[in-house]
């Protein structure tokens, strides 16, 4: 049995498969997979912050509501001390002595964040200082 074995030429048209690619196109490649995958990662990231967002903004709302409330309650319980001590004294003295105590809840938390306040001056950041060290450590390297 005879096998018929023709060699077909190659097509001078289309390059032969065993080439490798040029440094130029392996450069080109990497340049544009590189771009994709930065403009991806920009797009999940702005897709988690976008999430993140609204989280949070829903977050803070319920917070706020919650104080609000928590703020009435508040209210709420200093009119029923008032209403209880009204049982054993005067009306107008047992919104005296409630007035007093509440008057003395703010000005205990007045003179504790006054306090808090000048604490925090101290750390107050200064960024010329900063960036001046910065600038002086540069020339320091530069100069060696």
């Amino acid at each position: 049995m005879a096998t018929d074995q023709t060699q077909i030429a190659p097509d001078p048209g289309v390059p032969p498969s065993d080439t490798r690619p040029t440094i130029g196109e392996l450069v080109a490649t990497l340049s544009e997979q590189l771009s994709a995958l930065i403009r991806g990662e920009i797009e999940l990231t702005k897709s988690k912050a976008t999430a993140f967002l609204k989280k949070i903004g829903t977050g803070a709302a319920l917070l706020v509501v919650a104080v609000i409330v928590g703020l009435y309650m508040v209210g709420w319980l200093f009119h029923t001390i008032e209403v209880a001590l009204a049982v054993a004294l005067p009306a107008w003295a047992a919104s005296l002595i409630v007035w007093a105590l509440l008057l003395i809840i703010v000005v205990v938390l007045a003179l504790v964040g006054v306090k808090q306040i000048q604490n925090g001056q101290h750390d107050t950041p200064k960024p010329q200082e900063g960036l001046k060290e910065d600038v002086d450590a540069i020339k320091k390297g530069l100069s060696k």
